[in-house]
């Protein structure tokens, strides 16, 4: 499920969708300083080496809170992973370190909620087995973050629960993963200050016959990017991009074309905070690039 592709020459053109994106009014607080990195233009770049990427970590799915000033990401091949924390105290970071709350666990795929008062992960915390993942947050204290408390846990020890997204509506969106078919579908549940409900599967057309997983949800809910091995693609798992409709439902998707996908699986794409990066996860490193035209309708 979770091989990763190799770099291609990942560029952002006009030829994947015609329109440019820009985060709405509001929705940028205090900027992410990036590590002081030059910005990427066109070209995927490594993002942060010597800091988060680094082929003996083997880093991936990167969380920035929303005012910039900690960030989560994994590293390790899963099972064996590892959810790594960082937090800036005036101008200087704080080196990565295991997190606290997951130093006994084996745990990836971090995100926070866009209000920041949540973190969402994957982990094989308190199971039998370190391949049995469910989905679990933890909550930001005053001196912190408290001890991790489970979302829900669906199938047992046959259903696995990865890539959790959140929207501001508390709309958590996430993999479902049959162990024994090896095949994805996304679910959502409602989250709120005291629980998630029961997930159910999302409707046409972004369930399918086929394996549907890895979403990642804009902090408005207004489009989803995910990885499915449907038919038209160009092999493997292909990246989708869906708008949601005003009813709730969801429009017909569209293949992110050559740039994201290639004919071996592509999983995993997120985006900052601030809505101007793309972040992939390649070649066990996490790369960056510019968001360019790609989210709009």
């Amino acid at each position: 499920m979770k091989a990763k592709r190799v770099l291609f020459g990942l560029l952002i053109t006009t030829s994947i969708i015609q329109c440019t994106f820009s985060p709405k009014s509001g929705s940028e607080k205090k900027p992410f300083d990036y590590f002081g990195q030059i910005p990427p233009k066109d070209t995927a770049i490594l993002f942060a080496p010597g800091i988060i990427s680094d082929t003996a970590k083997k880093a991936h799915t990167l969380a920035i809170s929303p005012n910039g000033d900690e960030l989560f990401f994994s590293i390790g091949i899963w099972p064996n992973t590892k959810i790594m924390h960082m937090v800036k105290s005036g101008d200087q970071w704080s080196k990565p370190d295991t997190a606290v709350f997951l130093k006994d666990s084996w745990a990836t795929e971090p995100t926070f909620s866009p209000d920041g008062k949540y973190l969402y992960f994957s982990t094989s915390k308190g199971k039998s087995d370190i391949k049995y993942y469910s989905l679990l947050r933890a909550k930001k204290v005053k001196d912190g973050w408290s001890e991790p408390e489970s979302c829900f846990d669906i199938g047992g020890d046959t259903i696995w629960e990865f890539h959790p997204t959140i929207a501001k509506d508390g709309s958590l969106y996430f993999c479902y993963w049959d162990s024994k078919k090896q095949s994805g579908d996304i679910y959502v549940s409602q989250c709120s200050e005291n629980k998630c409900s029961d997930p159910v599967r999302i409707g046409n057309p972004i369930s399918s016959d086929y394996s549907d997983v890895d979403p990642f949800v804009s902090p408005d809910g207004d489009y989803m990017i995910f990885a499915s091995n449907r038919t038209g693609g160009y092999g493997g798992h292909d990246q989708y991009i869906s708008f949601k409709n005003n009813d709730g439902t969801w429009t017909s998707l569209k293949n992110l074309g050559t740039k994201f996908n290639t004919q071996h699986d592509d999983y995993d794409i997120d985006i900052s905070p601030d809505g101007k990066y793309i972040f992939e996860y390649l070649k066990n490193n996490i790369y960056w690039m510019p968001i360019g035209d790609l989210i709009c309708q």
